[in-house]
This record gives C-alpha cells, structure tokens and sequence, in this order.
C-alpha cells in the first residue's frame, strides 16, 4: 500500500513534482542548532538558498587550502 506521501513520486501523476534546476535537490542535511537560530534562521529571505551558496563556498575554499 502507496502512502500518500509517495505518490506524488510516482511517474505519471500529474502532481509530481519537477524542478527547474541544472541539477535536482534530492540529498538532505541534518544540522544541530539552538531552537533560536531555527526560529531566527525561518525569518531570513531564502534563507535554504543562500545556505545553500554558503555550502559551496565552503567547498570551494577548501579545494583551494
């Protein structure tokens, strides 16, 4: 039996979810902070973006070292 979480991966549901992205978003990462920075975090402006641009950054700068 299909979840209803499930189904919108399925293919041919007209539903589903697309992207628009060179490359699509399907890793995830946990990261512990304060139940304030959550809360401060859900306030920025495309907040998942820029941490996103903030990761690879981060990559970069270390290819560099």
């Amino acid at each position: 039996m299909l979840t209803r979480k499930s189904r919108y991966f399925e293919k041919g549901n007209k539903n589903r979810y697309t992207t628009t992205r060179e490359v699509s978003l399907t890793s995830t990462l946990t990261l512990r902070i304060t139940p304030e920075q959550k809360e401060s975090l859900k306030n920025v402006p495309d907040w998942q973006e820029r941490l996103r641009g903030f990761v690879d950054s981060m990559i970069e700068e270390s290819h560099g070292e």
